[in-house]
């Protein structure tokens, strides 16, 4: 008869293997053996709770789903450190709206009314998808990279295994094409300008 295992004995790094080989009471046993002090960490970075545990959660999921690929040393590591990038994701989304409102607010300032009575979200949200579906391949998943995943130039980089130069270069090259296709139509000359230009 084979021998019960007592997780509870095992270290992270034998709890990871069996994790590997799709043990689930291996994964909560890693899960419960940290949950409180990654909350702990999350809370002393973010001051929403609700927030926090949502990130520790995804952090977890992602551990299990990635779990035949993941080859961690530390596990204990693994987990702090995506903690860790979780939150900065959420803060540079979080400031990248802000700085996409508060420069839409300024562009529209001067043309308030007439503005919102033409232009709807959806239909500016429409045509900017409509251009950059139309970007080279390449071009198109760096700025989707940049804008939608907000990774850096160096992150870009690192991931795609080009310089930074290069980034920068097909960035200020969507940008030019942007300019240079919506320059008839004024309104949306001026909330889509604003839209790339708060994000540089």
């Amino acid at each position: 008869m084979q021998k019960e295992i007592d997780y509870s004995q095992l270290s992270d790094q034998q709890l990871m293997v069996l994790i590997g080989q799709d043990d689930y009471a291996g994964f909560t046993e890693l899960y419960l053996r940290h949950l409180q002090d990654l909350l702990q960490y999350a809370t002393r970075l973010h001051v929403d709770e609700e927030e926090t545990n949502d990130f520790v959660q995804e952090v977890f999921a992602s551990l299990w789903m990635r779990r035949h690929e993941l080859q961690l040393e530390t596990p204990l590591a693994w987990l702090y450190m995506s903690v860790r990038k979780q939150m900065l994701l959420s803060l540079r989304k979080q400031k990248t709206r802000e700085k996409y409102a508060e420069s839409l607010v300024a562009h529209l300032s001067a043309f308030y009314d007439p503005i919102l009575d033409v232009i709807q979200e959806k239909q500016v949200k429409d045509f900017i998808e409509r251009e950059i579906a139309k970007l080279p391949p390449k071009m198109q998943q760096v700025f989707r990279m940049s804008r939608e995943d907000y990774l850096s130039y160096r992150e870009i980089a690192e991931e795609l295994n080009i310089s930074e130069k290069t980034v920068k270069k097909q960035i200020n090259n969507v940008l030019k094409i942007f300019r240079s296709k919506i320059s008839s139509d004024q309104a949306k000359v001026i909330v889509i300008i604003s839209y790339l230009l708060s994000q540089k």
